[in-house]
């Protein structure tokens, strides 16, 4: 069903100018929603019709001429073109988006920067700015994830709706779960995968929220699923096989060595490529330390270089540029590495470059007692809670840590001696259970008798 659209033009008789002109104003009705607007346009009261909605041409006035004509016309055309345009924008709109407001309009017909009501060009707006604060206070690699996401949205409506861009207005939850189950069929990525798709397209409305495009958040109450994601480290067999592994060429070596000093200090890719040698601060005790502040979250670490460590930055020394400590590849150089690597070792596990941090949190680390506060405040985290999900429980700490229980528990504890003479049951074979149980039972009528004769 269509929407009822008027549109009248008419003039505001309270403003009057020193020429005598009144300004000539639009109002668009739809819906009963209005949206007024001024023409820029100005005529004099006396030559106005408010029945028509236009200037009056008929020459009823005395010191009506020819140039007052022409000059009327010219008005009544701009009203006209005016008119023609808003109604284009109103076919335009429901045809295209199935969606028109009386805003819409009245932007289409003053050419105004108008806000982005469409949910593509909103997402088109946001990633133009967004561009514009890459390497600043952005990253490019979060970037590339809006555009990837603007694509994935693009196609999905062609593939569902047909359409080239959906009014914001439009959306409803039923938007949100077809997307998602899009992603997960046509396109088979996995929940993984496809959450962050969700949650960027999630925060194009948000944002029109904050705009006041939107009344309310068509996508509230929509939850992410979670799944169980397991935490991989590398066990001690593992990491003594990479350790004393001889790697035929320089270019894993240097992987390797990289691997190997994250493992020890708990720093990540993107943190290692920044690491100077400013960022080496020798204590007065001699033991040298690394203060960094993290790039992801920009918290503070303070991590002691052991041994292993300060033999990597010193047989790498010179080899960084730019004030770097280390030359680091890009991170599918490092990827391709790591599982040649791998199957070099043979560790039996797909090996990534972020296993190091999983691995310095639990092998290294808690493994050797370190509590899970310290661990915290080396790898820059905000919460305890961030921890606890590196620092995985190995059965070698659990072992160590009952049998450290079983020696503080030893002796405290004894069981009492209830007299009852010990017999062995078989489950469902020991068919006297009934008498006994009445024996019992008559035994203690008989006691409680007794005691009270």
């Amino acid at each position: 069903m269509r929407s009822t659209f008027k549109l009248l033009f008419y003039i505001n008789r309270q403003k009057v100018k020193k020429n005598g002109k009144c300004p000539v104003m639009g109002r668009v009705t739809l819906d009963g929603k209005v949206s007024q607007y001024s023409t820029g346009l100005e005529v004099e009261p006396a030559y106005w019709d408010a029945d028509t909605g236009r200037a009056s041409t008929d020459g009823r006035k005395d010191s009506f001429d020819s140039e007052k004509k022409k000059e009327l016309v010219r008005l009544n055309d701009a009203l006209s073109a005016l008119e023609a345009k808003a109604r284009a924008a109103y076919t335009e709109n429901v045809d295209s988006y199935g969606f028109v407001s009386a805003e819409i309009i009245k932007n289409a017909v003053t050419g105004k920067s108008q806000v982005k009501e469409t949910l593509l060009a909103l997402m088109d707006e946001h990633n133009e700015e967004y561009a514009k604060r890459v390497g600043i206070d952005r990253t490019r690699h979060t970037y590339i994830r809006y555009l990837t996401t603007r694509k994935h949205i693009h196609n999905f409506m062609k593939y569902k709706y047909g359409m080239e861009d959906m009014p914001l207005r439009s959306l409803t939850m039923r938007f949100m779960t077809d997307f998602t189950f899009y992603l997960s069929t046509v396109l088979r990525l996995k929940v993984s995968a496809y959450n962050d798709y969700l949650i960027l397209l999630h925060k194009m409305t948000r944002l029109a929220l904050k705009r006041h495009i939107l009344k309310r958040d068509p996508f509230a109450g929509h939850k992410i699923e979670k799944i169980t994601v397991n935490h991989r480290y590398l066990t001690g067999e593992q990491f003594e096989k990479l350790l004393k592994a001889k790697l035929p060429t320089y270019r894993l070596c240097h992987t390797r060595d990289l691997f190997v000093f994250s493992t020890f200090t708990g720093i990540g890719r993107a943190d290692l490529a920044n690491l100077t040698e400013d960022n080496i601060i020798t204590k007065e005790d001699g033991s040298k330390w690394i203060h960094i502040a993290r790039q992801k979250t920009k918290a503070e670490c303070h991590i002691k270089l052991l041994d292993i460590p300060l033999r990597i930055i010193e047989k790498y020394r010179g080899e960084g540029k730019d004030g770097k400590l280390f030359f680091v590849p890009q991170t599918s150089s490092l990827c391709r590495n790591l599982k040649m690597i791998a199957e070099q070792c043979n560790l039996g596990c797909h090996l990534t470059y972020y296993m190091s941090r999983h691995s310095f949190a639990t092998l290294i680390c808690l493994n050797n007692g370190v509590p899970i506060e310290t661990i915290s405040k080396m790898m820059g985290h905000s919460s305890i809670r961030t921890t606890q999900i590196y620092a995985e429980i190995t059965n070698q700490k659990v072992s160590r840590d009952l049998a450290v229980l079983s020696e503080t528990t030893k002796g405290k504890f004894s069981l009492p001696d209830d007299g009852m003479p010990s017999r062995v049951f078989k489950c469902g074979n020991y068919s006297g259970w009934k008498k006994e149980c009445k024996r019992n039972s008559d035994n203690e009528k008989i006691m409680r008798t007794w005691k009270e004769e």
